[in-house]
């Protein structure tokens, strides 16, 4: 298993979902659903680094709950998550 580094703005960008849910749906229910589909896909992730979709160069990306996306590059050493992203946003802003 490779170890796991989140980038600063993949943290943010996962806080601020979380959050948002939260605020939006008056409950964390859907929110913990969230982080714990998140931290399987992770872990998966770690198990085996090739098992995302290629997106762009060495980046690839696996689907959380359908409508999210966790974008990250394996090297020979680590898995840098380098984003987290809601499917519905434009992709431009990735």
């Amino acid at each position: 298993m490779k170890k796991v580094e989140w980038t600063l703005r993949a943290k943010k960008e996962f806080d601020n979902t979380f959050n948002y849910w939260i605020n939006h749906n008056k409950s964390d229910i859907y929110s913990q659903k969230l982080l714990d589909e998140t931290l399987r896909k992770v872990n998966l992730i770690a198990e085996n680094p090739l098992v995302g979709e290629v997106v762009f160069r060495n980046s690839r990306r696996v689907l959380v709950l359908e409508n999210f996306s966790v974008v990250y590059r394996p090297t020979k050493n680590i898995i840098k998550i380098n984003a987290f992203f809601d499917n519905r946003r434009d992709p431009k802003a990735l």
